[in-house]
């Protein structure tokens, strides 16, 4: 008869386990414009309209909700107060 070999135990290490962080990126307004974009366009797209005109109403923030864009002051100009201090 033929000796049947042991089964060879599998040495596991154990490692410290060290907490995961995620560091959040910090989102610019470059970052929050082509959210809102893309969120318009695609609600626009399921909402059954057809990509060219799904594309123009999210390129144009006049077409916007009030509560994406303030009606006021649509568009924010970083440097307008730097022309009063010549």
């Amino acid at each position: 008869m033929a000796t049947k070999k042991k089964p060879v135990k599998k040495v596991v290490k154990k490692s410290t386990r060290r907490p995961k962080t995620i560091k959040e990126p910090i989102l610019t307004k470059l970052d929050f414009w082509a959210i809102a974009t893309k969120e318009v366009y695609d609600s626009l797209r399921k909402a059954g309209m057809d990509e060219s005109t799904a594309l123009a109403f999210a390129m144009d923030r006049t077409s916007y909700p009030d509560w994406i864009v303030d009606p006021k002051n649509p568009e924010v100009k970083p440097y307008e107060d730097d022309e009063d201090e010549d």
